[in-house]
């Protein structure tokens, strides 16, 4: 999500983004970019693997062996 300094709000799918630069699609397939400066306008990722992401750091080495284990045995 993007948030504009006015305050406008406006979501969808990162193509494209840098120090300079995001790209999004919008709901009816449009790209849209706004150019960046420093921290604006405010850009929030939402990561669906984030949860996943911090769990791996979280596992332990039997832990993993565990699940290794419980998956050859689905063969």
């Amino acid at each position: 999500m993007v948030t504009l300094p006015s305050g406008e709000k406006v979501e969808g799918p990162i193509l494209r983004i840098d120090n300079f630069l995001i790209t999004i699609r919008l709901s009816d397939g449009t790209q849209r970019s706004f150019r960046r400066d420093g921290d604006v306008p405010r850009v929030e990722i939402k990561d669906p693997l984030a949860p996943h992401k911090t769990m791996v750091l979280t596992l332990t080495d039997k832990d993993m062996r565990d699940v290794t284990a419980y998956l050859a045995t689905l063969k």
